[in-house]
């Protein structure tokens, strides 16, 4: 399978390309949960080479200690801060909460290199600013190809936070499989996952296909998280996907994320629930199903999101 790619350079709401645009992400996702989109601003070849060139590499090769500095005290994945060697992975990263606030980037940063960093903040806020504008316009773009009007769109990324997972991956522990991370779901609206250079993003496509998406200079891939399929009423569904790297190279990826603010249960859509399109999913509470899902009982279930919270619980399928 040959994945298309969706143009959305130039394309700005209301304007020529919109419509079309708008129906072919709407189309990617529903089908599959992901999309790839070309748009060149959204990240020039100088600020790729000063993101993956010199930012990343320079974070990673901090000591040990200077960067556990950051991490959060209970070393959640879901919490802002550095995490080690997942085991199982050969992934560690950092996330930034809302990266586009240069404050935000600076108190990292501090933590980081006491001495202050200035190039490395001006470098990822402006990358973020970037993305944000680009997750933002996807999701718009997949709600109001579903049919909700632009005001519950608005109310609704109103809700949301971004936040950049700055990530590193040496070679795969496993030089058989080549597997870097493990299939998953993302627990998000929305991930938009920006490759350099190196392999190792696949998503599944259904019927055990997996297809690699290359890491092609302006592109991006949007990949529809489990907060998302509960907001669309199950239209949308999560996508699953996972990292395997067969030239076994080390490899540099920033995760741009969107997700419902901390505290905040995710909600179906009003404007997606009728009697064609029947309530699916009860209120999510986005901490405690993370805890339920890593820690508890999650890992047991074909289909974790609807065992946890949905209305018709009769799936009873464990993995």
């Amino acid at each position: 399978m040959e994945i298309a790619k969706v143009d959305l350079r130039g394309v700005v709401p209301g304007k020529q390309g919109w419509e079309a645009a708008r129906a072919a992400v709407t189309a990617s996702m529903v089908a599959h949960g992901f999309v790839v989109v070309a748009h060149d601003d959204a990240l020039g070849p100088d600020l790729r080479r000063a993101v993956f060139s010199r930012a990343l590499p320079e974070l990673f090769a901090l000591p040990p200690e200077a960067k556990q500095r950051t991490a959060a005290a209970d070393g959640s994945l879901l919490k802002a801060g550095y995490v080690g060697h997942v085991p199982g992975t050969a992934w560690e990263s950092l996330l930034v909460d809302e990266p586009s606030d240069a404050a935000a980037v600076r108190r990292v940063a501090d933590l980081l290199w006491p001495e202050g960093n200035t190039e490395f903040c001006e470098t990822m806020v402006s990358f973020a600013k970037n993305m944000v504008h680009l997750q933002e316009t996807v999701e718009a773009l997949t709600l109001e190809g579903l049919g909700v009007p632009a005001e519950s769109v608005r109310a609704h990324m109103g809700m949301l936070g971004h936040g950049a997972r700055l990530s590193h991956y040496g070679a795969p522990p496993d030089a058989e499989t080549c597997m870097s991370m493990r299939p998953h779901y993302d627990n998000t609206m929305v991930t938009v996952i920006v490759q350099h250079e190196v392999e190792g993003l696949e998503v599944h496509v259904g019927g055990g296909r997996w297809v690699a998406v290359p890491p092609e200079p302006g592109t991006f891939t949007i990949v529809a998280g489990e907060q998302l399929r509960v907001a669309t009423n199950g239209r949308v569904p999560a996508c699953f996907h996972r990292v395997r790297t067969p030239s076994n190279r080390e490899r540099f990826t920033v995760l741009f994320t969107l997700a419902q603010k901390e505290g905040v249960e995710v909600r179906a859509l009003e404007d997606l629930v009728d009697e064609e399109h029947p309530l699916l999913f009860n209120p999510l509470s986005i901490e405690e199903y993370s805890k339920w899902l890593y820690w508890e009982e999650g890992h047991k279930f074909e289909d974790p999101l609807k065992a946890y919270c949905g209305v018709d619980k009769h799936d009873g399928a464990v993995a």
